[in-house]
């Protein structure tokens, strides 16, 4: 692929996340298994979904599970189907992997799923490796890789995937403005709101463990504020005094976490913490 822009729900202008995009799109064409590798919030989800749904020849189906949401045996039935009886006649439930055969399945936080889950999804793909192009089915997972770069998964379903990694959102702090005012559009479609430069800056400045999940939390936060088209710093610290939590609302993290960025938001222009 040479525009990279092909998928216009992908906002911004990062040169890693463009390589991400790109290298995304030639992965589904060429038929390979895809790992998206990020912190939660990052678009893994938005760019696999997006992408699929832009690969050639057509759109197949595409199947989804969270890994996150269920336990590890519900999780592998989900995915493998499981046997019930029904008056004494045994049968057998279709999982994710036996009703995405003809299209795509994407497994959301993939790391979460049991060793034993993992390698019984490596001992299904492998047959599949043989087929011709267009004939199996093609997985894309998404996973937070561990401290050392490395994937948390087993080593043989490791070793089937494409690796893409995305940045996270303070690595692309250039794009914090245009992905803040195409959320605001959508947000808001019938007035005019945009963020001052004071507020871009203040969030520049911000780690954001959330990532753009938690820019866009902020954001519909603000737009409850009292603003006139203009989302300033004064709005944000009015809401971090009343709520420190707001900056925690998508991915469950600590309040303490961000207790640097209220103390930072409750500077005033003397400089003295209020």
């Amino acid at each position: 692929m040479n525009d990279w822009q092909v998928i216009p729900e992908i906002v911004g202008c990062n040169a890693n996340l463009r390589l991400a995009v790109m290298q995304m799109m030639d992965a589904l064409e060429e038929e390979h298994h895809v790992v998206l590798e990020g912190e939660p919030g990052s678009g893994r989800r938005l760019l696999a979904r997006s992408a699929w749904a832009r690969r050639t020849p057509g759109a197949r189906p595409l199947f989804t599970l969270d890994c996150h949401i269920f336990g590890g045996d519900a999780t592998e039935a989900l995915l493998f189907g499981e046997r019930s009886s029904a008056d004494s006649h045994p049968m057998l439930h279709g999982g994710r992997f036996n009703l995405s055969m003809t299209g795509g399945l994407l497994l959301l936080h993939a790391d979460e799923l049991a060793v034993r889950t993992q390698t019984r999804l490596a001992q299904a793909l492998d047959p599949l490796l043989c087929k011709p192009r267009r004939a199996g089915m093609q997985l894309m997972i998404t996973c937070t890789p561990l401290s050392d770069g490395s994937l948390p998964l087993y080593p043989g379903l490791a070793a089937m995937v494409r690796r893409i990694q995305l940045p996270a959102l303070r690595e692309r702090i250039e794009d914090i403005r245009p992905i803040a005012e195409a959320f605001l559009r959508n947000a808001s479609p019938f007035e005019s709101v945009r963020c001052s430069q004071a507020l871009i800056d203040r969030f520049c400045e911000y780690y954001w463990p959330g990532n753009i999940t938690e820019l866009r939390s902020i954001l519909r936060r603000l737009l409850l504020e009292s603003h006139s088209g203009l989302l300033d710093v004064r709005q944000l610290d009015d809401l971090m005094c009343r709520d420190q939590s707001c900056f925690a609302l998508s991915q469950g993290v600590p309040p303490g976490v961000h207790v640097h960025l209220l103390q930072h938001a409750s500077v005033s222009e003397s400089g003295s913490v209020q």
